[in-house]
C-alpha cells in the first residue's frame, strides 16, 4: 500500500524519486490491515493454522515507509481495533506483533520478518513461538532482535525479578538455527553509581537497539541504555550506560516527566556507534509555532568510558534553499527577508539516522490542525535542511517511525551497490529531496 501523496504543485518537486531498494527507510510503527501484495510478501500461519500475510511498502527517507497486514479468511470484527505494531527491526529483519480476535478476543501473535530468507533471497515470515517457561506477561515484552548471519536471527528480551532489594534480570534468547528458546542470568555491572543504579532500578524500556555485533540495548529515554552484552555466552553481562550528564533532564527528581520522552529525545546506532539527539525548547509549549529551539548530539562507543560532543544546531540558523522549498511551505516566507524560517513549524518527535552520516529527522507541522505533517532531514553538520517530505497524520502524534534498512549486505563490503540489491518494488510516492 503506497504512502498517501501529498498534492504540490511540480515546479515544487525538489528532486524525483528514484528505483530501487533504499539504503535504509523510516518505517511507521503502526501496521494496516489490507490485502495489498508486492514483491516484499511474505506469509506464513498462527500457532492455530490461521494464515497471516504481510507486505511492505518502502520509500527513501525522509518520506515514510508502511507495512501492511491481511489475514485470509477473517473480517472485520475478526481483527482487533489495536493496529499491528512494529516493534524492532534490525538488518534485513523487522520484528511485529498482531493482535486478533480469533482464536478467542485479544490473541496476540508476534513474527519475525525477513528480507531474505534462509534458504533463498525470497522475502520469509517466521512466527515466534512463545517459551516453554511461564512468562508473566510474555506478549507485552521488549524484544530485541540481533541478525547472527546466513539469514538467521536471535529474539531477545530481559525479564526483570526482584528476588530481595535489587533487580535481577534472566535474559531469554530464540534463535532460528535451533528454533528454541534458552535462559540465562546475566551478571550484573559490579561499580555502577549510585545515581547510575537509581536510573538502572527504574529503567523503563521504550525501544531496542543492536550494538555491535553481539550486543542488544534496550532504552530508556530518560536515563540510559541497558545493554545485554556477548547475547550468546554462556554468561553474558549487562552493563548501564546513562545519558550524558550535561543534557536538560526531562524527568523530575523521582523519574517522572511530564511529556512523552520519544517528542524531544531519540537514540540509535550505526555498528558499534550509540547517537543520542536532544531537542531544546525556550518555552515549555513546544506544541506551538514560532518557539526557538536547539538540538544537540552526543556520540559514544562501547569502549569509550564518556559521551563525546556532536553537534548543536539553532532551528533559527537552518540554512534553506528557498527557490527550492517556498512552493512547498509558503506559510514559512518572511516578506522582508525573502528567507523561509523553520522555527514557525511545529516540531516533534526526532529521529536519529542509523547510517554513518549526520542527519537528525524530524516531524513538523505549519498548523497544529493540519491534516499533512512534514519529515524534515536537517544536516547538524551544516546546519541546512537536506530534504523533506510529506505524511498524511491525524491526530499529530499518530504517528511514530522506527528506522531499518531490510536488507543484508554483501559479505566482502559494508554497503551495496544498486546492481547488487535485491530488486523491489518501485513504490515511492511523494519524497522531495535536495541535491
Amino acid at each position: 500500500m503506497a504512502p498517501r501523496a501529498v498534492p504540490v504543485r511540480p515546479s515544487a518537486l525538489a528532486g524525483a524519486p528514484r528505483s530501487g531498494h533504499p539504503d535504509w527507510a523510516l518505517l511507521n510503527k503502526a501496521g494496516r490491515i489490507s490485502d495489498d501484495r508486492n514483491e516484499t510478501t511474505a506469509e506464513c500461519r498462527t500457532a492455530e493454522g490461521q494464515a497471516v500475510e504481510v507486505s511492505f511498502c518502502l520509500a527513501d527517507p525522509p518520506a515514510v515507509s508502511h507495512f501492511s497486514v491481511h489475514c485470509p479468511g477473517l473480517e472485520g470484527d475478526d481483527y482487533s481495533d489495536t493496529q499491528p505494531l512494529l516493534i524492532c527491526a534490525e538488518g534485513p529483519f523487522v520484528l511485529f506483533c498482531v493482535t486478533l480476535n480469533v482464536p478467542e478476543r485479544g490473541s496476540v501473535h508476534h513474527f519475525v520478518y525477513s528480507a531474505r530468507g534462509p534458504s533463498s533471497k525470497r522475502p520469509s515470515l517466521h512466527l515466534l513461538p512463545e517459551p516453554d517457561a511461564q512468562i508473566q506477561a510474555f506478549q507485552a515484552q521488549q524484544f530485541g532482535i540481533l541478525p547472527c548471519g546466513g539469514g538467521h536471527f536471535a529474539v531477545a528480551f530481559l525479564d526483570r525479578v526482584r528476588p530481595i532489594n535489587c533487580w535481577r534480570y534472566h535474559a531469554y534468547v530464540f534463535s532460528s538455527t535451533t528454533r528454541a528458546w534458552s535462559r540465562t542470568k546475566p551478571t550484573m555491572p559490579p561499580d555502577l553509581s549510585q545515581s547510575d543504579q537509581v536510573l538502572l532500578d527504574r529503567h523503563r524500556s521504550c525501544k531496542q537497539i543492536t550494538v555491535g555485533a553481539s550486543s542488544l540495548g534496550w532504552v530508556d529515554l530518560l536515563g540510559g541504555v541497558l545493554l545485554l552484552c556477548n547475547l550468546f555466552d554462556k554468561h553474558p553481562a549487562i552493563e548501564y550506560i546513562p545519558f550524558p550528564a550535561s543534557r536538560v533532564p526531562l524527568a523530575d527528581e523521582d523519574g517522572v516527566a511530564d511529556i512523552a520522552a520519544e517528542h524531544l529525545y531519540d537514540v540509535s546506532c550505526c555498528g558499534d556507534l550509540i547517537k543520542f539527539v536532544q531537542i531544546d525548547f525556550d518555552k515549555p509549549d513546544y506544541g506551538s509555532s514560532g518557539v526557538a529551539w536547539k538540538a544537540t548530539t552526543w556520540n559514544r562507543k562501547l569502549s569509550w568510558c564518556a559521551w563525546r560532543d556532536g553537534h548543536t544546531v539553532d532551528v533559527a540558523e537552518i540554512s534553506v534553499d528557498t527557490n527550492r522549498y517556498s512552493a512547498l511551505l509558503p506559510e514559512l516566507l518572511n516578506d522582508e527577508t525573502k528567507q523561509l524560517e523553520l522555527k514557525n513549524l511545529i516540531f516533534i518527535n526526532p529521529t536519529l539516522s542509523i547510517q554513518d552520516d549526520h542527519l537528525l529527522y524530524i516531524r513538523a507541522k505549519v498548523k497544529a490542525q493540519d491534516d499533512t505533517s512534514w519529515v524534515l532531514a536537517l544536516d547538524m553538520k551544516h546546519a541546512s535542511l537536506n530534504a523533506l517530505a510529506p505524511v498524511s497524520t491525524q491526530p499529530f502524534c499518530g504517528v511514530s517511525v522506527t528506522p531499518c534498512t531490510l536488507h543484508a549486505p554483501s559479505p566482502s563490503t559494508t554497503s551495496t551497490t544498486c546492481q547488487q540489491r535485491q530488486t523491489w518494488p518501485n513504490q515511492w510516492s511523494g519524497m522531495y529531496t535536495s541535491q
